[in-house]
C-alpha cells in the first residue's frame, strides 16, 4: 500500500491538515514517496490531494446526510478517507465507483480497524449512489451559505467578497478559482527566444500559446514529463511562473547597470526575471528571512546562468539593510495568498479574517523599513498575490500617509512598460489598471493570478 496513489495523498491531505505551510512544502515531503508511483498514478495522487482540497466543504455537504456521526467527530484522516472517495466519485468520471469506495474501505483497514472499515463502507455505499440528490442552500434566502457550499469557500470569505463585490460577481470569482489553471512558464531570454521554446517544449505538453500580455510568458498543459525533469527546464531555459507575477516584475523595469534590491525573495522566480531584464549585469540583492529559500535560490540562479545576484538572510521588517542605496525596490510581500487559490486551494482553509490584518500590518513595516534605502528618484513597487482592500489599498495609502516623500507613480504614458506586453497596449488602457492608478487581476476575468501592484517614486526636496 505504500506504493498506492490513494494512500500517499491521505498522507499528504493528512499532514496538511495539521500545519500552516504551504501545500508545495508538503509535496516536496513527499517527493520520495511519490517518485516511487508510475507517471499514471502519480498523476492520480496529485488530481486527489487538489481536488479534495478544493472541493472540501462541498463533499463535507453531501457525505453529511449518509453518516450517522458529525464529520468533525471523527479523526481526520477517516473524514479524508470519506472525502477522497465522494471526490473520485463526483468529479473523476473515469474511476469506477467500485474502485472508489474498495479502496477507501482498504485505507480505512489499514490505519485503523475492522469497525471503521465497516463504516466507510456503509456510509460511502449510500452516498455513491445519493450524493446528487443532496439539496444545496437556497441561492435566494441564503445566498453566503450556497456559495459556500456550491463552490466550496470558506463562508467568512464568501460573505466578505458578497459584501464587498456582489453575488453576481463573488459567483463568478469562485467559479474561475475551482478552475484548474494551465501551467504558465517565463522564458529565460538570457539563454533561449519565446518562439524557440515553444518549438522544444510543443511536443511534449497540450495546449500550449503565447500568454496574452506578458511577451517572455508561455502557458500549456498536461507536460508528458514532470517540469522539473525536462531538458529544457534543467538547461535553464525558463522558470515556473504565473503572467500576473511576470507583469509585476515588467512593471518594475529594472534597467542594465543598476542596483536593485528584491526585499521578499522567497525562492526567486521574480529575482530571476529582475536579473533577465537587467541582461545580467548590475547587481540585485535577494532578501529573505529563510536561509533555506535563499540557498534554493542561489542553486536556481546557478541554473539560469544569473551572477549577478547577491543573497543576504534578513527579515525587512524587523532588520535594517546596511547596503548603498537603490534604483529600485520590490517588495513582493508575504500576503494572505487570496489572489492564487486556483492553484493553492489549501490556503482557503488555512486562512481567517485575523490573517489579513495582521498580514496587512507587518507589509506595511516592510514598506517603512526599505524606503529609506530608496534612492532620490528611485523606484519603490509593492505587490502581494491578494485581492484583498486591507492588503491592497490600505496599505499603500497608509505607507504615503507616512512617507510624503513618496508619491504614487502612474501608468499612464509608460512606454517602457508597454513594451512588455505582448499585445502592446498600455496598462492604462487595460481592464488591470483602475481609476486610481493601482494594477490589479482578478481571476474572474482574466486567465492569470490576482495580483496586486502600486508603483512610488522617491522625490527627496
Amino acid at each position: 500500500m505504500e506504493h498506492d496513489p490513494r494512500y500517499i495523498a491521505l498522507l499528504i491531505l493528512t499532514e496538511n491538515s495539521q500545519t500552516r505551510r504551504p501545500l508545495d512544502t508538503i509535496l516536496d515531503q513527499f517527493s520520495s514517496q511519490l517518485a516511487t508511483l508510475s507517471k499514471l498514478d502519480r498523476s492520480l495522487a496529485n488530481a486527489i490531494v487538489y481536488g479534495t482540497l478544493r472541493w472540501q466543504a462541498y463533499l463535507d455537504w453531501v457525505i453529511q446526510p449518509f453518516s450517522d456521526r458529525k464529520l468533525e467527530t471523527l479523526k481526520t484522516e477517516i473524514i479524508y478517507i470519506l472525502r477522497i472517495a465522494i471526490f473520485q466519485i463526483a468529479f473523476m468520471d473515469k474511476i469506477p465507483v467500485s474502485a472508489a469506495v474498495n479502496s477507501a474501505v482498504n485505507l480505512a483497514k489499514k490505519i485503523s480497524h475492522q469497525g471503521v472499515a465497516g463504516f466507510v463502507n456503509a456510509v460511502l455505499r449510500k452516498a455513491s449512489i445519493n450524493f446528487s440528490s443532496v439539496s444545496l442552500p437556497d441561492s435566494k434566502s441564503n445566498p453566503d451559505n450556497y456559495i459556500s457550499i456550491k463552490h466550496s469557500m470558506p463562508l467568512w470569505l464568501v460573505r466578505k467578497w458578497i459584501a464587498e463585490y456582489g453575488f453576481d460577481k463573488t459567483l463568478r470569482l469562485c467559479d474561475t478559482i475551482n478552475t484548474i489553471p494551465p501551467i504558465t512558464i517565463r522564458t529565460n531570454t538570457l539563454k533561449i527566444d519565446r518562439d524557440t521554446l515553444i518549438s522544444l517544449y510543443s511536443s511534449g505538453v497540450d495546449n500550449i500559446a503565447k500568454t496574452n500580455y506578458s511577451i517572455h510568458g508561455i502557458n500549456f498543459t498536461k507536460p508528458s514529463t514532470p517540469i522539473h525533469e525536462s531538458e529544457p527546464f534543467k538547461k535553464g531555459y525558463f522558470q515556473v511562473q504565473d503572467e500576473a507575477a511576470q507583469l509585476i516584475t515588467s512593471m518594475l523595469n529594472p534597467l542594465s547597470g543598476e542596483r536593485v534590491l528584491d526585499a521578499c525573495a522567497g525562492l526567486g522566480g521574480k529575482t530571476g526575471h529582475i536579473a533577465q531584464l537587467m541582461e545580467n549585469r548590475g547587481l540585485v540583492v535577494a532578501c529573505d528571512i529563510d536561509s533555506e529559500k535563499l540557498a534554493s535560490l542561489e542553486k536556481e540562479m546557478n541554473r539560469l546562468g544569473i551572477s549577478i545576484v547577491k543573497t543576504l538572510c534578513k527579515d525587512i521588517a524587523k532588520s535594517e539593510i546596511d547596503e548603498p542605496l537603490f534604483d529600485r525596490v520590490l517588495v513582493d510581500a508575504p500576503c494572505s495568498g487570496m489572489g492564487v487559490l486556483r492553484r493553492n486551494p489549501d490556503t482557503k482553509w488555512k486562512r481567517d479574517k485575523k490573517d489579513i490584518a495582521r498580514l496587512a500590518i507587518r507589509q506595511e513595516k516592510m514598506l517603512l523599513s526599505v524606503a529609506d534605502l530608496v534612492k532620490n528618484g528611485g523606484i519603490l513597487l509593492y505587490a502581494v498575490c491578494s485581492c484583498e482592500k486591507r492588503e491592497n489599498e490600505d496599505v499603500v495609502d497608509n505607507f504615503l500617509k507616512q512617507r510624503p516623500d513618496f508619491k504614487k507613480h502612474s501608468f499612464v504614458g509608460n512606454q517602457t512598460l508597454s513594451y512588455y506586453l505582448s499585445s502592446q497596449l498600455q496598462f492604462s488602457n487595460s481592464a488591470m489598471v483602475e481609476d486610481n492608478g493601482y494594477f490589479k487581476t482578478y481571476p474572474e476575468y482574466i486567465e492569470m493570478d490576482g495580483f496586486f501592484a502600486a508603483i512610488m517614486k522617491r522625490n527627496v526636496s
